[in-house]
């Protein structure tokens, strides 16, 4: 399992390093999100073991069962599923990165919330690209509004965006859209990509691709 598991990460990598070098941009803007929902704590062990610190939960219940009592000093825990208000301010205690922003009413939680909590916290907004109605996530032609409400009435620092495309053998038009509407909206954090769209996500300027599936194999 070790070296399944290290190798993976070692090919997404070098993976990473490849199309960088072909599109000249530099390797180090793009951050792995080790999408460790629903895996076994041995498996994420193997990578905190090397150095691999970063890693995307979509539940608070996982949240609090697998990282409540670890050192949390180099831990960077992306929150990556449904942000229900009600549990916003226990999600945050364990959380770095929140990536589906996509309510008022979360937005208006995180607002009222203790300062300590906040300046250690980094928020994307969700974006629903595809206009579909299963997935959350603001349409594109309220994102500029959503983000001034953000940041005008509740005095939120939204520091990029979040997209989960549709499933497409040509995913290269959503992930421009994501990054045009991140662009014009001056944010720098662009989230898109996962297992099997990473490095087209990479080449159109994703800096956060979540993998789960490439790096720790399928979930039982």
């Amino acid at each position: 399992m070790q070296q399944n598991i290290l190798r993976n990460l070692n090919v997404i990598k070098n993976n990473i390093l490849k199309i960088c070098k072909k599109i000249n941009r530099n390797p180090k803007e793009i951050n792995i999100v080790a999408v460790s929902k629903e895996q076994p704590f041995e498996k994420i062990e193997e990578l905190l073991h090397n150095k691999h610190y970063c890693f995307g939960e979509n539940r608070l219940l996982e949240l609090e069962n697998k990282w409540s009592y670890l050192n949390k000093k180099n831990l960077k825990i992306h929150f990556i599923g449904a942000l229900q208000s009600r549990k916003v301010k226990d999600i945050i205690k364990l959380s770095n990165v929140i990536e589906t922003l996509d309510s008022e009413s979360a937005a208006k939680k995180i607002a009222n919330l203790d300062i300590s909590l906040k300046t250690k916290l980094k928020l994307f907004i969700q974006i629903n690209l595809g206009k579909e109605i299963q997935k959350r996530g603001i349409a594109v032609c309220e994102t500029e509004n959503f983000l001034n409400m953000c940041r005008e009435k509740y005095k939120l620092t939204i520091s990029g965006g979040m997209a989960l495309p549709p499933k497409s053998k040509t995913p290269e038009k959503y992930f421009k859209t994501l990054k045009d509407l991140c662009e014009k909206n001056n944010l720098k954090e662009i989230s898109m990509g996962m297992s099997d769209d990473y490095e087209k996500a990479i080449e159109l300027g994703s800096t956060n691709i979540r993998i789960g599936t490439k790096l720790f194999g399928k979930r039982n």
